[in-house]
């Protein structure tokens, strides 16, 4: 829309007011005869219209070398975003490999925890099992250490 309005801002400029070429005869066109002065004047108009239409075209490249500009960019732009967007893919695929190896360490941790809690419920059960022992051997030791006084003691009184 801003070419269009160029192109028609710039016809109407034209056609309002039109400069002498540099190429007319310097001939002024009012002493020229009647059917020579029209064609002089249709020649003047066509020449302005070359101008004018040299222009556009002129306008109308300018316009299409910026949108060709605007559009490598855009593609650049693409190519770059391409690029991260692969990098992105490659750093989120390490990310979930060490994800799985953690996942595996982690795994691998809560066995060697699981037989940890086996080994110590084990020797927590031996240890019972000794006080157990411990305190029904107390108990014999004791008994004997009666019986043995007690021994003594008859011993004595025979």
């Amino acid at each position: 829309s801003s070419l269009f309005f160029l192109i028609s801002n710039h016809f109407y400029k034209t056609s309002r007011k039109i400069p002498p070429t540099t190429s007319s005869p310097s001939t002024p066109s009012s002493s020229l005869p009647g059917g020579q002065r029209l064609i002089h004047t249709m020649l003047q108009q066509d020449k302005e219209k070359e101008k004018i239409t040299e222009i556009s075209m002129q306008i109308i490249m300018q316009t299409l070398q910026s949108m060709q500009a605007k559009m490598d960019n855009i593609e650049k732009n693409t190519e770059n975003t391409e690029k991260r967007t692969e990098n992105m893919e490659k750093r989120i695929e390490n990310i979930e490999k060490r994800t799985e190896e953690t996942d595996g360490k982690v795994e691998n941790l809560q066995q060697m925890t699981q037989q940890y809690d086996v080994r110590i419920k084990k020797i927590e059960e031996e240890d019972i099992q000794r006080d157990r022992k411990m305190g029904e051997m107390d108990i014999r030791l004791t008994e004997v250490e009666r019986d043995k006084s007690g021994l003594g003691w008859e011993m004595d009184k025979s």
